[in-house]
């Protein structure tokens, strides 16, 4: 058995914020249809505005995500740390992999 002892704080950040930012451009293509197509019918005075809020709402859930992602990640590592730290790491089983593929 291997123990993972340490996770890197950094390491952690970027890839946890990376992983959320992308998830973020899904949820906020939802949340853009969405807002466009309420905001053609509620605003008859100006009729951009519901494809205005579609777009900002685009932009921003992706950011907003990868900060959050970013902060969550880090603090998740410095937990982890300071747990594995205390209480021992994660016990995993590692296997080499065969280079000959089994017929």
């Amino acid at each position: 058995m291997q123990v993972i002892k340490k996770i890197g704080v950094g390491s952690a950040a970027k890839v946890y914020g990376l992983t959320l930012g992308l998830l973020g451009i899904f949820i906020g293509i939802i949340y853009a249809l969405i807002f466009s197509f309420i905001g053609t019918f509620a605003s008859e005075e100006i009729p951009m505005m519901g494809a205005g809020l579609g777009i900002f709402i685009l932009i921003l859930i992706p950011i907003v995500y990868g900060i959050l992602g970013f902060i969550i990640g880090a603090l998740g590592a410095i937990i982890y740390n300071f747990v594995a730290k205390k209480f021992g790491g994660l016990e995993i089983e590692l296997s080499e992999s065969n280079p000959y593929p089994a017929d």
